[in-house]
């Protein structure tokens, strides 16, 4: 079974290249439009991985991730958040509202094949 991973992502270029990424690999990558699709989709078939751009207005990403830990199918779920890489200040709010890997877009970016694929130190693991 392939691996599945839903995002919540609104910049369509960005989505694009962890779509093209995910194609490559074999991966499934779903990418509702709102929080509330997210948390269903997520909901009735609970995803490998959980992808979050932390600077989305849309998902509101600190709440999402306060309902999707919260949440007794999807708290187990490991999710991968990305920012900028000068917002400090989110990265810790993302941390303690349950982000297991908080990353630089452009480590995201450089590191997206690893993240998607579930290989070791990619897998959005604590620590990893």
């Amino acid at each position: 079974m392939a691996r599945r991973i839903v995002g919540a992502v609104e910049d369509l270029l960005f989505r694009s290249k962890i779509s093209e990424t995910a194609t490559q690999l074999g991966v499934e990558a779903l990418f509702p439009r709102s929080p509330k699709k997210l948390l269903a989709e997520a909901q009735a078939a609970p995803p490998d991985l959980l992808v979050l751009d932390l600077n989305s207005a849309r998902f509101e990403p600190l709440v999402l991730l306060k309902q999707l830990k919260s949440d007794e199918t999807l708290k187990g779920v490991p999710i991968v958040g990305f920012l900028s890489h000068l917002q400090k200040d989110l990265a810790v709010a993302a941390r303690e509202s349950g982000c297991d890997r908080v990353m630089a877009r452009s480590a995201f970016t450089r590191d997206l094949p690893e993240i998607l694929s579930g290989a070791p130190g990619g897998n959005g693991v604590p620590g990893a």
